[in-house]
């Protein structure tokens, strides 16, 4: 029989799994417990939400850059608050007090800060920087450019600067602070997300910063302050100049409030402009020997350089002396980059009842007019070939306030004309000129950087004729390092194609130019071909149709010159190269700026034969 001492037994021993429900510290940590689960759960789950946010307001700005670039500008603003909508919900989601308090949390926490401080960022690229582009391109069509009474309509571009300012401005805080967020310690993930956000605002912003520094130049420049006068230079590549073209023609263009007018218009002959005993402008060191005294005495060859300051000064400095009236700045522009512009309006019927359109407009002004008027008396012939042309550039020039005018087109047509070098444009206000300087809208000589190489490779008709309508030209490059001492070899290869026909009977004596008076063949193409080296480098030897020839030591200021003189008969091909060695030991890209002749130049990297090379 069991004996049970007082207050001792199964009855009354102590039951500790039923106590500790009721011990008050245990329910503190099973409180704790629940909400930090919770919480881990609520930071997960709106971490989840904020990633999805911000994924979607990526898709929302690829779709603005779709509709921007197909001018669905109406449609803008409709995205852009989508895109708010995202970029202000991911703020949201990840700034109330529990994430907050969980920064504090560590490994968790830096992770959970850099997140907050990523949607922020991306929220002050939508508020500040998308938001005022949007409100500015919302309101573009095609229809708000369109002139209104004979002038182009600046409203929008006046509109657009500040914009642009604003949006620069905040680009530029938004820089800053991207690189201010420590991502080191946090999950290969979130710092994926900021390099990702690094990236696009880095990829963004020189444009926004090029936009900023030349956009508000543009309505300067079409005059909304004050009329603007500029004199217009055509250059001629029918008969070639190192820069282009010979200048042969020259007008007055004023532009007031948007509205461009032709003024008036003169040609180089006829006694328009002085000979100069001395040229008007100080010429760089070594171009007078090198262009054979040319440059700076008579305005036609103002472009035999190929640096369009050089060519403006001079044509400013002529255009001072013989008219006495001062000019904003100096304009160049080939028929093929007036062909360009055609694309962007209808076809124009002349009174000659010749119609221009993007593809009759060359073969019309640099042939057909000098075929068509043969009389066999020059002045007389000079005369109606001008009043051709003079038309044809005043009618194209008028559609540009007269419209009709499609202004995606236009601007295509401006910048495919500047890359190409058949568009120039120089300021005579030095603070503008800085700005055009930096936005490279003008032709220089080639400049290297520490990536790539840069030559020159121009050509100059040598007769006084319109031949090179008749001529195409390729371009070969090559390098290898084929010395001793590490340095590279560079070769220039030039083909030079005549088209010119059979028959050159058929030919107007203003194409055929001066052969009898220079001692050549009906029909040929007697060119000299300039080939610029890098500053520092040498010119190692050239050949003409695979024989050595002899090189005159020429410069540029700092650049070597080849300076080749070659005759291409009718049907035929001349070919030539220039080796150059490199200054200094290095890797960089070859590449060749050419003369912007009528017909494309073919451009052919090939590969260099150390075996071929002069003076190793």
């Amino acid at each position: 029989m069991a004996i049970h001492a007082h207050g001792i037994g199964p009855r009354h021993m102590p039951q500790r799994g039923a106590r500790i429900w009721r011990r008050w510290w245990f329910w503190v940590i099973i409180a704790v417990f629940v909400i930090a689960v919770a919480a881990i759960a609520w930071i997960g789950s709106r971490a989840l939400a904020a990633k999805a946010e911000l994924e979607a307001a990526q898709v929302q700005v690829g779709k603005l850059k779709i509709e921007a670039s197909a001018q669905k500008f109406t449609k803008l603003s409709a995205t852009l608050v989508t895109l708010k909508g995202h970029s202000r919900a991911a703020v949201k989601l990840t700034s109330d007090p529990i994430w907050r308090l969980a920064e504090g949390v560590p490994v968790l926490g830096n992770n959970l800060t850099v997140v907050r401080k990523l949607a922020a960022v991306t929220n002050d690229v939508v508020i500040g920087t998308v938001a005022p582009l949007v409100d500015v391109a919302s309101g573009l069509t095609p229809a708000s450019f369109a002139p209104v009474n004979g002038a182009l309509n600046l409203a929008p571009l006046v509109k657009a600067v500040p914009a642009v300012a604003a949006a620069t401005k905040s680009l530029d805080s938004v820089s800053t602070q991207i690189a201010a967020i420590d991502v080191d310690g946090t999950i290969r993930q979130v710092s994926a997300a900021k390099a990702k956000l690094s990236r696009l605002v880095s990829s963004v912003s020189p444009l926004l910063d090029s936009a900023n520094t030349y956009l508000p130049l543009l309505p300067v420049f079409l005059g909304a302050d004050s009329p603007r006068n500029y004199v217009i230079a055509f250059q001629n590549n029918a008969e070639s100049r190192a820069l282009g073209g010979t200048a042969l023609s020259f007008a007055t263009l004023t532009i007031d409030k948007g509205k461009i007018a032709l003024v008036s218009s003169v040609s180089a002959g006829f006694d328009h402009f002085e000979h100069y005993s001395d040229p008007v402008i100080p010429v760089p060191d070594g171009v007078e020997a090198l262009f054979g005294g040319a440059l700076g005495r008579f305005i036609p060859n103002a472009t035999v350089r190929p640096d369009f300051v050089t060519a403006a000064q001079i044509i400013n400095e002529n255009w001072k002396r013989q008219f006495g009236t001062p000019v904003d700045g100096v304009i160049s522009i080939d028929p093929v980059a007036l062909s360009y512009v055609l694309r962007a309006t209808t076809p124009i019927t002349l009174t000659s009842g010749d119609i221009l359109t993007p593809t009759s407009l060359v073969p019309l002004l640099i042939n057909g007019v000098y075929q068509r008027y043969n009389t066999g008396n020059d002045v007389k012939d000079n005369r109606s070939q001008d009043v051709v042309y003079g038309e044809a550039v005043a009618a194209t020039f008028a559609k540009l306030s007269g419209g009709p005018l499609d202004p995606k087109l236009l601007i295509a047509a401006l910048l495919q004309g500047a890359s190409e070098g058949r568009l120039n444009y120089w300021s005579t206000k030095p603070a503008e000129e800085a700005v055009v300087a930096k936005a490279k809208v003008f032709r220089s000589l080639p400049v290297s950087d520490s990536s790539t190489e840069r030559i020159g490779v121009y050509f100059q008709d040598n007769i006084g004729s319109k031949l090179n309508f008749y001529l195409n030209q390729k371009v070969h490059t090559g390098q290898a390092v084929c010395r001793a001492d590490g340095r590279e070899t560079y070769r220039v290869g030039v083909d030079l194609m005549s088209t010119v026909p059979a028959n050159t009977k058929l030919l107007s004596p203003s194409i055929l130019g001066n052969w009898k008076a220079e001692k050549v063949k009906q029909g040929v193409q007697r060119m000299f071909v300039y080939v610029y080296a890098p500053p520092g480098s040498q010119i190692a030897g050239a050949t003409v149709n695979g024989a050595a020839v002899a090189l005159d030591a020429q410069h540029d200021e700092t650049y070597p010159v080849a300076r080749l003189r070659v005759s291409v008969n009718p049907g035929a091909t001349v070919s030539m190269t220039v080796d150059i060695t490199a200054a200094k030991v290095a890797k960089k890209t070859l590449e060749a700026q050419v003369t912007p002749m009528v017909n494309a130049t073919t451009m052919m990297p090939t590969p260099l034969d150390c075996a071929t090379v002069s003076g190793k």
